[in-house]
């Protein structure tokens, strides 16, 4: 009785605990990956594979095992993931986000800042010691290795543990491969570095934060503990200058070059090929945004679309997308509604109002 609704809603954590989520389906259309507490009361996720031929639901993923706890999971976390989850409005722990490979039979995801990488098939999940900690694990799209985030470096970690910067700098105030917080916290973009489809080159944001002010926040639970400063770019102030670069595993590097001063925010990247890109750049009044084109090889870009609107110019989720016959993907506020366009010219009804795009 003393199980009241709120106590019920706060312990479920709005009922959503124990519910699958973050779901992937393998392109040959047999497992399908997810993540999931054992039930509507336990905030841990695990990592789950159900295999549709069989119907059989499998356990590859479990935080408590895997770090080696009794019972629960404690997590130390890097900051980088404290302010993502703080952003997603993350209040699970354990597996809360992972990443695969493109055939989707391996899996890599981040417990405590440490590296763990699972196979989806036989199910088994063990640890890579690389150097850490560990922020946004990912595998290269052939699942011959993997890149991840540590710090304000880029690092490529291999299947045998050993680990490599791809990207780093000597300014304190310069990261690579993590997202700027406008891009985090306005436009969704939560990552900063994108493999290649061949797997040989990472497509990284470098990130300099030097323009931006500081800002020092206090601890009121904790008085005598100092301020912390954080860089924050106040609306009407400098934000960080952010920049895209092609890096090569094999050391070479080119940066992707565009109107930067017009169109600042990098709003989307995404690979069509192994030598072209996609990019989404917007101007900071937000009412102007692009679709470029970039060559892999040389940087250098080119317009595939342009779109600006009086207000301002929505972002949506899954675009821009290339068709397999190289038809441009973008969606765009037209006749009323926001609609998905192919080369320019809209083919959803002006009824329908279009969120996200999941797949082109």
């Amino acid at each position: 009785m003393d199980d009241t609704f709120p106590r019920q809603y706060a312990r479920t954590q709005r009922l959503t605990l124990g519910e699958p989520r973050n779901v992937t389906v393998s392109p040959d259309g047999r497992r399908v990956v997810f993540a999931r507490s054992r039930g509507g009361s336990d905030p841990v996720n695990c990592l789950w594979v159900l295999d549709l031929p069989s119907g059989e639901e499998r356990l590859v993923g479990d935080p408590v095992v895997l770090l080696g706890l009794d019972d629960g999971v404690d997590e130390d976390l890097p900051a980088e993931e404290k302010a993502r989850r703080e952003r997603a409005r993350e209040g699970a722990g354990g597996v809360v986000a992972y990443a695969t490979n493109t055939d989707v039979n391996v899996a890599a995801f981040a417990l405590s800042g440490r590296l763990f990488a699972c196979g989806l098939v036989s199910g088994s999940a063990r640890e890579l010691a690389v150097e850490g900690p560990v922020f946004d694990p990912r595998p290269d799209p052939t699942a011959r290795r993997l890149a991840y985030v540590s710090g304000s470096t880029l690092r490529i970690g291999e299947l045998d543990g050993a680990s490599w910067v791809l990207a780093d700098d000597d300014d304190p105030d310069v990261s690579w491969g993590s997202a700027d917080f406008i891009a985090a916290e306005e436009m969704g973009r939560s990552r900063g570095y994108w493999w290649s489809p061949d797997g040989e080159s990472i497509a990284a944001t470098r990130v300099d934060t030097s323009p931006v002010q500081r800002w020092f926040i206090g601890d009121p639970a904790h008085p005598a503990t100092e301020p912390r400063e954080i860089a924050y770019p106040a609306a009407g102030t400098d934000n960080a200058l952010v920049t895209l670069h092609v890096l090569r595993l094999d050391g070479g590097r080119v940066e992707v070059t565009w109107d930067r001063q017009s169109l600042p925010y990098l709003a989307d990247v995404r690979w069509v090929s192994p030598d072209r890109l996609l990019l989404s750049v917007q101007s900071r009044d937000q009412r102007t945004v692009e679709v470029l084109e970039a060559d892999a090889e040389t940087g250098r870009t080119t317009r595939r679309a342009h779109d600006s609107d009086l207000a301002w110019v929505e972002l949506v989720p899954g675009v821009p997308a290339e068709l397999p016959d190289g038809r441009l993907v973008t969606a765009a506020d037209r006749g009323g509604a926001r609609r998905i366009l192919v080369d320019g010219t809209p083919v959803t009804p002006e009824h329908l109002q279009v969120r996200a795009v999941v797949h082109a």
